[in-house]
This record gives structure tokens, sequence and C-alpha cells, in this order.
């Protein structure tokens, strides 16, 4: 709990305006960093191309190509049940003192992702590209795969606070497939195998940082998979929040009013594309905030209740620092709304110049409006999930992702039938629904916290 959380402190301690501003700096850095080089990139390669080739078609296709990839590799098929039970999983090893079994798991859990995801993508790869070339479908396997590698080893970085690496990993790798996009992106095919090559570049770099900082006392360890206390309800919990997240895409894209194919079988919206992705970069300083909050703030509350429990603390003292932990989790939920609130309206003011500068139909203004304030309940309703997995409540964090994502298939199908003024609520109304009731699963928790942390265990 330490680590990056101890150094946002210790530059706060200098109480001036511009210590503020780099704490926060860094925190939205820290916490956003990775995902944000890595749309940006993507969105510089689409504008190079078209504006040096003017292949508008195949740029479309690129990035079509690559969100489904991070979509499916990234979020759903694969790392999304296992993220969460193997970050929970090293942590019990380090806490255990068990290091030298880091590694071996690590590796493990990358051949398996491996196993399991190659007898998937070859023939969904085949049936989604029939009348692609082979070389088209070889990108697309490899991206799929080193991308599940990426991600697994992203989760194992960031979750040893491997936060500067990590950073500077992706700023490498995706400036190059920039800087080769540039030179070499002529066509599809050379675009997905530089987006490949720059990716393997990212992940043997996070797979060097992650070797250099463990040693192992075996080469291969399936522990993971095998461990009797399997955390099943994290598995769902976080396959449940990212089939949650993008559920609606895959509605709007595959809708018949809404979707239209770009490549093979793959559809994209252009109704909803660009609002969503301009709604979700909205967040960054909310991300910034809730990353301060959480690392600085509450988990150094948090290791002074438990550290009060363990040592046999006083009745008051434990209270006291119960009281601090609900003071700083209700302090972080107000300051994310109201600074991404204030945000939300300053985009709202510009959002008419935003569209008219990247040639967007005034049209979709009202749809954005909704999906921000919806991209806000959904940083709000991530905040309260992250606080249940420090106190342990697997059970509760599932449930509440499962809840999110069944109310997200249905109000976004049911806004849809309802016609286009209405696109866009269901996804912020599940939202809505989700954050309050987390809400109230949050206060309950901590008001009876003593007596679970006593009685319950």
């Amino acid at each position: 709990m330490a680590g990056i959380g101890f150094e946002l402190r210790k530059i706060l301690k200098k109480n001036s305006l511009f210590s503020l501003g780099k704490v926060y700096g860094y925190a939205a850095i820290l916490s956003s960093g990775p995902w944000v080089i890595s749309i940006i990139a993507i969105i510089i390669v689409g504008f190079v191309n078209i504006s040096t080739r003017g292949k508008m078609n195949e740029t479309v296709q690129f990035q079509i190509v690559i969100t489904y990839a991070i979509a499916l590799a990234s979020s759903l098929i694969i790392t999304g049940f296992i993220q969460l039970p193997f970050t929970r999983y090293i942590a019990d090893l380090i806490y255990a003192r068990r290091e030298e079994k880091v590694l071996p798991s690590y590796l493990a859990t990358i051949f398996s992702a491996w196993l399991v995801g190659l007898p998937f993508v070859v023939p969904a790869t085949i049936y989604i590209f029939p009348q692609q070339d082979l070389f088209f479908k070889f990108n697309v396997v490899s991206i799929f795969l080193v991308l599940c590698g990426v991600w697994i080893s992203n989760i194992l970085a960031t979750s040893l606070k491997f936060y500067k690496g990590v950073l500077w990993a992706y700023t490498v790798s995706y400036g190059l497939i920039v800087a080769l996009s540039y030179l070499f992106g002529g066509n599809v095919d050379h675009l997905l195998f530089i987006f490949f090559f720059g990716n393997a570049l990212l992940f043997v770099w996070l797979f060097v940082l992650i070797v250099k900082s463990y040693k192992g006392d075996g080469f291969i360890d399936f522990g993971f998979f095998f461990n009797r206390k399997f955390y099943w309800s994290l598995g769902f919990a976080g396959l449940f929040y990212n089939l949650g997240s993008w559920v609606d895409k895959f509605i709007f894209w595959y809708y018949p009013t809404t979707g239209y194919p770009v490549i093979g079988k793959l559809h994209a919206s252009v109704v909803y594309d660009l609002p969503i992705f301009l709604a979700y970069l909205s967040i960054v300083p909310g991300m910034a905030i809730f990353f301060y909050r959480l690392e600085a703030d509450f988990a150094q509350k948090y290791d002074f209740y438990y550290d009060a429990v363990r040592t046999d603390g006083t009745l008051e003292v434990i209270e006291h620092y119960r009281d601090e932990m609900i003071k700083t989790i209700r302090h972080a939920i107000r300051e994310i709304i109201i600074t991404q609130g204030i945000v939300d309206i300053l985009l709202f003011m510009l959002a008419p110049k935003i569209f008219s500068l990247l040639n967007i139909p005034q049209l979709y203004t009202g749809l954005f409006y909704i999906l921000t304030v919806g991209a806000m309940l959904q940083l709000g309703f991530m905040s309260v999930l992250a606080i249940l997995y420090y106190l342990d409540r697997r059970v509760e964090a599932m449930w509440l992702s499962i809840l999110f994502f069944v109310l997200n298939a249905l109000l976004t199908f049911a806004s849809m039938q309802m016609g286009p003024y209405f696109y866009g609520y269901g996804y912020a109304l599940s939202l809505l629904i989700s954050f309050a009731w987390s809400l109230k699963v949050i206060r309950d928790e901590m008001e009876d916290l003593d007596y679970e942390t006593f009685m319950l265990q």
C-alpha cells in the first residue's frame, strides 16, 4: 500500500498550487496513461494514413479490427475472467512471502491464455474474414494472442506498482507504431503487422520488467488454476464488468439502423463510436482524482484500521479509523462528481466547436451529452467497486457487475426500440441505477465493517 501513495503524499506536503497540480497530473498519467497513449496512437495512425495516402476505407478497417481485438482479447474472452483472480493470487503470494512463485505463476497464466485463445481465434478469424488473404488472417491471430500477453503482463506490472516502467513501455512501443505506420503503412495488411510488431515489443518490455523483478523457483506453476481457494466471484465480477462496458457498443454495431459492415463480418456504428470515445476521454481528470484518493488517502486509512485490528487496538481507535475510511470514501466520491461535473459542463459548452473541428455532424451532440454523463457515472461505479475489492467484498462486487451488464444490455436495446432521440439513455440509466445501488452497498458494508471483521472471520 505504501509505494506510489507514499510518493504522491510526499509531493503534496510542499503545500503549493504547483505541487497540487503535479500530484493530480502524475496521478492522471499513472492511472490513464497507457490507455490514453494507445488510443491516441491508433487515432494518429488513422489521421496520418488518411492525410498522406488518402486511404480512408483501409484506415477505418484497421481501426475496427484493432477495436474488436482489444474488446475480445483484452477484456472479454480470456483475461476478463482471470484478471482479478490472478491479481489477488499474486497479492496472496507476496503477502505469504512466497515471491518465488510469482514468476512461474505469471508464465503459466500467459501459456494458458494462449492455449485457450488459439483454438478460439483461428476458426473465428477464418469465419469472420472469409475473403481476406492468409497474411491478413495471420496478423489478426497474432494481434489477438499478443494482446492477451500484453494485458496479463500489464495487470501484473501495474499491480506490482511498476507504473513508470509500464508508462515508458507504452510510450515507446506506440510511438514506434505511429512512426512505422507513417513510413510503411501502405495498406491494411501493413498497418496490422506494424501494430502486432509494436505490441510484441511492448509485451517483451513488460515481460523483461517482471522477470528482472522476481526470481522463480521453477519455470512454470499452474497452482493459480488449481488453487483450492480460486476466487470465482472475482472472476465473474471482472467478466461481467467488462461485458457490461462493451455490450452497448456491440448492440449499436449490429442493430440494423445504427450499424454497418466494415470488413468481413465486423460492424461499426457511425452514430455511436465517436461520441462514446470522446465521452470516455472526458473522464481522465476524474480518473486522476480517483487514483490519488484510492492510492494515497484510502489505502493509508485502510492500513491504519487493519493495523489497529491486528495489534489489539482499543475499540475507540478502531472505530476512529473506520470513520476516517468512511470520510475518505465520501470525500473521494464527492470530489470525483464535482470535478467531473465541471469538466462535463465545459465540454457541453465546447461540444459544437469540437464536433465541427473533427467533422462530426452536430446531430450527435445530444448523444454525446448523455454519454458523457453516463461515463461520469461509470467512473463513480468503478470507484465503488475498487473500494469493495479493497475490503474483500468479492460477492457484492460480483452481483453489482452482473447488475450493470444486465441493465446495460436490456436498457440499451429498449432505448433503441424507442428511436434515435433515446440513443445513449440505456447506457446512462443503467449506470445511474448501478451506481446508486453500489453506494447503498458500500454504505451498508462500512456500517457493518467492525462486526464483519471480528465476527465473520
